[in-house]
């Protein structure tokens, strides 16, 4: 492949030392599974702490060319949400904007979450990235994309193959069928991706445009996940448009970035 870049990954402490890392450990992890570009969001700023989880991001992925950046959002901080999506303006590192409902204890659907968007996102002309998963009615792959829906203009990825760890393994797949959005993609960062077919099935649905590459680092190790790209039952073109490819059209601000074509 000519490039593999990781869309979605973490920077900040998680709930023990082996799921947590700095910039100069996620880019070591990167390194060892061949990725060559990724995209990181704090950890901590997913739980509402987003002055303090945006900053730290920021300044671990400084000195690490082969990071950028997105930073949280927040409902319920519309003013600090406000100056960290505006900071992209004049911050190279930042490519886009994370939510996470989940941790972020708000539902994405809710008059505050459109807020957020109405105000904050939707004017940056930013992508975002969002947690998507059954093991939560905050943020499912259905409600989530009503959301997309309702902001045409943003580009929008739905996490771990829009199912997450728990439910139903085709959730994505029917709600996709029922409401398809164009202006929504997916990434491969959970272990569902693991199991055999998961990922194929849902390229026949969505198609070969719309799935990136992604690894949920360092909650878990990233070289698993390439592995898993280099065995799908896929042909190259598609094996290249997951890998780096997709996320041109989804995060732009990437194009050039070291590490990417």
């Amino acid at each position: 492949m000519r490039a593999l870049i990781d869309v979605h990954s973490h920077l900040g402490q998680y709930s023990n030392a082996g799921m947590s890392a700095g910039g100069a450990r996620l880019a070591q992890l990167y390194r060892t599974a061949g990725i060559t570009h990724g995209v990181a969001f704090s950890i901590e700023a997913c739980y509402g702490g987003i002055d303090a989880g945006n900053r730290l991001a920021l300044e671990e992925a400084a000195t690490e060319e082969m990071i950028s950046v997105m930073v949280v959002a927040h409902p319920s901080h519309i003013e600090p949400s406000k100056r960290w999506v505006a900071m992209a303006k004049s911050n190279p590192k930042i490519a886009g904007v994370k939510i996470h409902p989940v941790l972020g204890n708000y539902d994405v659907l809710s008059t505050a979450t459109y807020r957020l968007f109405e105000e904050v996102i939707a004017p940056s002309g930013l992508p975002v990235l969002s947690h998507v998963g059954n093991e939560s009615p905050n943020v499912p792959i259905d409600r989530y994309l009503t959301l997309a829906r309702a902001f045409p203009t943003i580009r929008f990825i739905a996490a771990h193959l829009g199912v997450g760890l728990m439910g139903l393994a085709d959730a994505a797949i029917d709600a996709w069928k029922k409401n398809p959005a164009e202006n929504v993609w997916f990434d491969m960062g959970t272990l569902r991706a693991f199991f055999t077919g998961s990922v194929e099935a849902l390229l026949r649905v969505v198609g070969p445009d719309r799935i990136c590459f992604g690894t949920d680092a360092p909650l878990y190790h990233p070289a698993p996940f390439a592995r898993v790209l280099e065995a799908l039952e896929i042909s190259d073109e598609e094996r290249e448009k997951i890998a780096w490819k997709n996320v041109l059209q989804v995060i732009p601000a990437l194009k050039g970035r070291p590490g990417v074509p």
